[in-house]
C-alpha cells in the first residue's frame, strides 16, 4: 500500500500527528530501552517523518546509535530525508514490509533493538509479523499501533461493489486489506496477538482504544479523505475520480452523523500491540 499522492497526504500530517501523540503518551513506556542507552530503532511506514520526529525521537536515549525511518513510497522517503537533514544518526530507507524480507535486504537493513509502526499495518493483510521479528535483535521489542476500524474504511470500501463502480475496483479486497475491520474488540485483540505469537513474539501486551474521528473543519475532513490511496482496475477520468470522492464523502458524512446521533457506533478504534523477541 503506497500513498503515492504525497502532497495530499502531507496536508493531513498535523491532524494525524495530533491523534498519535494524544493517544500514545500513556503507552510508549512499554518500550524497554537498553540499560546502556545505545538503542537502535527502525520505524515502519514513517510517511514524511513528522510523526516519528515528534513522538519517538525526543524519547530516544541521548546516546542512541541509530534511528531508521522507512516507507514503501520513494516520495515519502525523500520527505523523511528533508525532515531529518542534519541528524547524523538518522537514515531513511525504502521498505515494503508487506513483501518478503530477503536475507540480502535483512543484512542491508541490519537488526534493531526496537521496531515501531504507527497507523500503518492496517494496510497489510497478513501483518508480516515474521518480517518484523526478523529485523529485531534477540531480546528486542516491537511496539505497533494499528487502526482496527474506522469510518474511513467503511466509506472507502462501500463504493467498491456498487454497480456504477465495481468494474473500477476489481480485486479491491486485496488492496483495502484492513484485517481487523468490523471485528469486535476482543476478536481484534485476539487476532493481533495471534499474528505476533505465530511469528515467535513473547511477553505480549495489548490494548484497544476508542479513536473517534473528529475533524475540526470540513476542509480538514475532505483533505484527509482525499489523501487515502486508490488502485483502479480500469482507466478513471478526473471527473469520475471526483465523482467517486464525492460519493465517499457523502458516505463518510452519513456515518459520522449516525455516530454522533448515537444511532450506531462508527467511532473507530486502535489496537496497540507489544512483544519481545526471545533473547539468547
Amino acid at each position: 500500500m503506497s500513498f503515492s499522492d504525497v502532497s495530499s497526504y502531507c496536508n493531513t500530517v498535523k491532524f494525524t500527528n495530533n491523534r498519535i501523540k494524544s493517544t500514545l503518551n500513556n503507552f510508549l513506556n512499554w518500550i524497554e530501552w537498553r540499560s546502556d542507552g545505545k538503542d537502535s530503532l527502525l520505524d515502519i511506514g514513517s510517511g514524511p517523518g513528522n510523526s516519528l520526529k515528534e513522538v519517538i525521537y525526543p524519547r530516544l536515549p541521548p546516546n542512541f546509535t541509530k534511528l531508521v525511518c522507512s516507507d514503501i513510497s520513494p516520495g515519502m522517503v525523500e520527505l523523511q530525508k528533508a525532515e531529518f537533514q542534519g541528524y547524523p544518526k538518522v537514515s531513511c530507507e525504502i521498505l515494503d514490509i508487506g513483501a518478503d524480507i530477503t536475507d540480502d535486504l535483512a543484512e542491508k537493513l541490519g537488526a534493531y533493538d526496537h521496531v515501531t509502526s504507527f497507523v500503518c499495518l492496517m494496510w497489510v493483510s497478513d501483518q508480516q509479523m515474521d518480517n518484523i521479528f526478523k529485523l529485531l535483535k534477540p531480546g528486542g521489542d516491537a511496539f505497533l499501533v494499528i487502526v482496527t476500524d474506522s469510518p474511513i474504511f467503511q466509506c472507502l470500501t462501500s463504493i467498491c461493489e456498487e454497480p456504477r463502480w465495481k468494474d473500477y475496483f476489481r480485486g479491491w479486497q486485496d488492496f483495502y486489506a484492513f484485517p481487523y475491520i468490523n471485528l469486535q474488540k476482543a476478536k481484534a485483540e485476539a487476532k493481533g496477538l495471534e499474528f505476533m505469537k505465530r511469528a515467535g513474539f513473547v511477553e505480549l501486551k495489548y490494548e484497544t482504544l476508542p479513536s473517534p474521528l473528529i475533524f475540526h473543519s470540513d476542509a480538514e475532513k475532505e483533505a484527509f479523505l482525499r489523501s487515502m490511496p486508490n488502485k483502479f482496475s480500469k482507466h478513471v477520468t478526473p471527473g469520475e475520480e471526483e465523482e467517486i470522492f464525492q460519493t465517499r464523502l457523502r458516505t463518510l458524512n452519513n456515518l459520522l452523523e449516525s455516530s454522533t446521533a448515537g444511532e450506531k457506533d462508527f467511532s473507530g478504534s486502535w489496537l496497540i500491540l507489544y512483544g519481545k523477541k526471545p533473547g539468547f
